[in-house]
């Protein structure tokens, strides 16, 4: 419940103090960065809640060197806006999703210049393309999921929905969508934008995935001490849950789950970083990466490239935050700074 989380730091400083964790560039390009490897990552730093300082980093993993607010220095220090929510690649464009600036900044993938913003969302979140012409938006407050025009970056229709819609997944031209608080996965005809179809899962439904065998999974962190958390995994020809697996405590609130390139493993985040397998039927009682005191681990995702994992550490969701980069065995390869409440971890498809 990021933004229940904002509201109450609302008002909060930014501390200026700044840690050296590694090579580092703040407010310092001479020359335009270019996304040049696979391995190169951008990180979606939130920003604190109604402050504008939402912020993008840069890190070149094979020299481990970061920038930080390319967005702005690509833009004659034009501020990104308000909640990073999260970004996406689409051919040479990123889709850099502002969710309390109710837009979508369009960027040129090689440079970070603005090409277009997209204005007209209520509280977008993620984005989901459906084909070379068109896109679905998932929003918080909107009680609608927005058609985003590919061609035009325009909002070209919209599809009705009860309440809080957040990450989607495609699959055969099908649609599913965590609709968080009516504890269902939306299921959405692609071809006629329209809800066919929906599967009860558990309240605050807010991860969606597919495993090697076509079988889809969810994380439901169980709403705020509503009910106990849990992990479902369903097939998606007949519609059937598959496998509920339970958390230990009603507490507990897991999210962020995201497979290996193999789709054979899950990793999630429940305080500390959990590993998991798909055959496996219970929850690991031993985390896969701890945290350390004062770390708050808050965004967490798998390179497509090289499965090293990337963990954002919120702290205390008003200074800076930290990224950990780790091997698919659990090594810490390297920690840096970020920017405020990194989340969103974004690789590129160079």
């Amino acid at each position: 419940m990021r933004l229940i989380i904002y509201i109450l730091i609302i008002g909060s400083l930014l501390s200026c103090s700044k840690t050296e964790l590694g090579p580092q560039c703040e407010n310092c390009l001479k020359e335009p960065i270019t996304a040049t490897s696979f391995t190169d990552v951008l990180i979606v730093n939130e920003g604190n809640y109604t402050n504008g300082n939402a912020s993008l980093s840069f890190y070149k993993s094979e020299t481990q060197e970061v920038y930080h607010h390319v967005y702005s220095n690509a833009n004659t220090g034009i501020p990104l806006g308000d909640v990073a929510q999260s970004a996406l690649q689409i051919g040479n464009k990123l889709y850099v999703v502002v969710n309390n600036s109710s837009k979508i900044e369009v960027l040129n993938a090689n440079n970070f210049e603005t090409i277009q913003t997209i204005n007209g969302f209520n509280s977008p979140r993620y984005i989901l393309p459906i084909n070379n012409q068109k896109a679905y938006v998932s929003d918080l407050y909107a009680n609608a999921i927005s058609i985003l025009d590919l061609n035009t970056h325009t909002i070209s229709g919209t599809i009705p929905t009860n309440g809080w819609t957040e990450k989607m997944l495609l699959h055969n031209d099908t649609a599913y969508v965590c609709n968080y608080n009516n504890s269902k996965i939306l299921i959405i005809n692609t071809a006629t934008n329209t809800i066919v179809g929906d599967i009860s899962t558990g309240k605050g439904v807010n991860s969606i995935a597919l495993d090697k065998n076509n079988k889809i999974w969810v994380l439901c962190n169980g709403g705020i001490n509503e009910e106990t958390p849990r992990i479902i995994q369903f097939n998606p020809v007949n519609r059937a849950i598959e496998k509920t697996i339970s958390f230990a405590s009603i507490t507990q609130s897991p999210t962020n789950l995201v497979f290996n390139d193999t789709k054979d493993e899950f990793v999630f985040i429940n305080q500390d970083v959990f590993k998991m397998s798909i055959n496996d039927n219970s929850i690991p009682s031993t985390p896969f990466i701890t945290r350390a005191s004062g770390s708050l681990f808050y965004g967490l995702s798998i390179s497509p490239v090289n499965n090293e994992i990337y963990i954002a550490d919120a702290k205390d969701y008003v200074q800076k935050g930290d990224v950990y980069r780790y091997s698919y065995s659990g090594n810490l390869i390297h920690q840096f700074e970020a920017g405020i409440i990194p989340d969103d971890f974004l690789f590129f498809n160079q």
